[in-house]
């Protein structure tokens, strides 16, 4: 089972796939054997997941925000599916810790976008270049769309621009049309011991 996870690079040399996502299998499934404290000691607050199989649809260089995402659908049981199936096989999805970056603007904000300055990037032509941002609040996770040509989705719902909504764990988030599910850590932990049993 292999989970590709995007985060800095700080203590250890790791090497990254051809599209920059970091493979840390290994060490995730390490943590968990390691106990749920080490685990949330060692690992992001909260993560994003896609399906490995979602191809992205890569921006060219240099080039602004294109076509719109079309019909905006409900993907109402998306996250319930993806559980299922992260539990069934982890190896499908890919993990992008919110994390920030060294130096990244935006101290307070976990940003995604298409361009390497964001905290995660996907590298896909319906993803603006400062697409939405995440941070936590007191008690849950806040979601926005910064104003993207092609939207951010929760739960099927297409989020107004410049206003923080609340996110729940295992809640979809589409930015443009890529494909992700919001999971807290300690959610994360759980499906992964299970699927190490």
């Amino acid at each position: 089972m292999v989970l590709a996870v995007q985060r800095p690079c700080h203590d250890r040399v790791e090497s990254a796939t051809s599209n920059g996502i970091v493979n840390e299998a290994d060490r995730y499934y390490e943590l968990v054997k390691g106990g749920r404290e080490h685990f949330l000691a060692e690992t992001a607050d909260a993560a994003l997941l896609r399906r490995r199989d979602q191809p992205l649809k890569p921006a060219e260089p240099d080039k602004s925000d294109t076509e719109g995402f079309g019909d905006i659908e409900t993907n109402v049981g998306v996250a319930a599916e993806l559980h299922r199936e992260l539990v069934a096989d982890p190896g499908l999805y890919e993990v992008y810790p919110l994390v920030k970056k060294p130096g990244a603007a935006f101290a307070a904000k976990i940003t995604v976008g298409r361009t390497q300055n964001n905290d995660v990037v996907f590298n896909d032509v319906t993803v603006s270049r400062f697409h939405a941002y995440l941070r936590p609040s007191s008690n849950d996770w806040q979601v926005c769309d910064a104003g993207s040509k092609n939207g951010t989705c929760l739960g099927g719902q297409k989020l107004p621009a410049r206003r923080e909504t609340a996110i729940a764990a295992g809640t979809s988030i589409r930015f443009g049309d890529v494909e992700t599910v919001f999971y807290t850590a300690d959610l994360l932990f759980d499906i992964l011991d299970s699927t190490a049993s």
